[in-house]
């Protein structure tokens, strides 16, 4: 009886203990959460701030809801900017995600852009070489990075090398290792003959490589296959026909530098799809090249990072989320 008396004590004595605890911490506890969202709240107010005078000093429309700018003391001596690409923290051998592990995340890396006495960051690069260009499009002089001049180098060789006469070889030696590339020579043949020419990022698999617009309207899709000897058959023609559909286009293009089999030949004539093979593409290649004189000039400040470009540094379920996000 004693026993279970002093029991009830000791679970009454507990009891009081913790609602004095309580008492007492409890109005500790809310004041740190109500200072922590007060300081949150005042970052975003500044951020919001800065943000406002960024834009209207260089004069944008849209600053990325991503990025948080500081304004610093230090005035930079020029304008530059550094890339760093998101990962998975537990990656396939392709840099994928690795779905054996459990609890695998993103690790977002920060890329900056310092200019003037702003510090801008971003944890996803395509929204930030998209402010880039807009910047340099109000004439503000931004450093190259390590990407862009490579990227320059690479497409001044082959600026060079495709003002040469070409042969098919010389278009799969070149292009091989990166198809993509091969997009782009297609897509730089058909601006020379006037139209705009988009190339699809590669997370697009819609069955076709490049749009082809005439005043702001879609005129065709373009499909671009780098074969060797490995004939284009009836079903990549088909997959061509489809993406028509979607995107209603009523002309159709296929590329290649090989050549169509006998029944894709009879599917694209039924179907009303341009064939264009290495033979005639080598003779346009030629024509466009040999009568443009604006391809006796290259334009350094034309080259642009691209999608395409990311590509080899992030894996593409993670650029796929980052060209969603822009």
């Amino acid at each position: 009886m004693y026993m279970f008396e002093d029991l009830l004590g000791i679970a009454f004595l507990a009891s009081i203990l913790g609602i004095i605890l309580i008492v007492i911490i409890a109005p500790f506890v809310y004041l740190k959460i109500y200072i922590r969202n007060k300081r949150k709240e005042k970052a975003i107010e500044l951020n919001n701030r800065l943000k406002e005078e960024f834009a209207n000093e260089y004069q944008l429309d849209i600053i990325p809801n991503n990025a948080i700018i500081e304004s610093t003391e230090e005035c930079y001596d020029e304008n530059y900017y550094q890339l760093n690409f998101p990962h998975w923290k537990f990656e396939n051998m392709n840099k994928t995600k690795d779905n054996r592990m459990n609890n695998n995340y993103i690790v977002w890396e920060d890329s900056y852009l310092y200019i003037n006495n702003y510090l801008l960051s971003f944890d996803n690069p395509l929204s930030l070489m998209d402010c880039i260009y807009r910047l340099r499009n109000k004439d503000i002089e931004i450093k190259k990075s390590f990407y862009e001049i490579e990227k320059i180098n690479k497409e001044k060789r082959k600026f060079e090398y495709n003002n040469a006469v070409l042969s098919i070889k010389d278009l799969i030696r070149l292009y091989g290792s990166k198809p993509t590339d091969f997009e782009y020579y297609c897509a730089n043949i058909f601006k020379s003959i006037g139209f705009e020419a988009v190339v699809t990022p590669p997370t697009n698999d819609g069955g076709y490589d490049i749009k082809l617009l005439k005043n702001n309207n879609i005129f065709a899709l373009v499909e671009c296959k780098l074969f060797d000897k490995t004939k284009v058959g009836r079903p990549l023609i088909q997959k061509l026909v489809g993406a028509s559909v979607t995107e209603k286009a009523n002309n159709l293009i296929f590329v290649t530098t090989s050549d169509f089999s006998n029944e894709a030949i009879e599917y694209a004539n039924a179907t009303h799809v341009q064939l264009i093979n290495g033979e005639n593409l080598i003779k346009l290649s030629e024509r466009v090249y040999k009568n443009n004189e604006n391809n006796n000039y290259f334009d350094e400040d034309s080259i642009k990072l691209d999608i395409h470009d990311f590509s080899e540094y992030m894996p593409k379920d993670i650029l796929a989320i980052c060209y969603d996000n822009m």
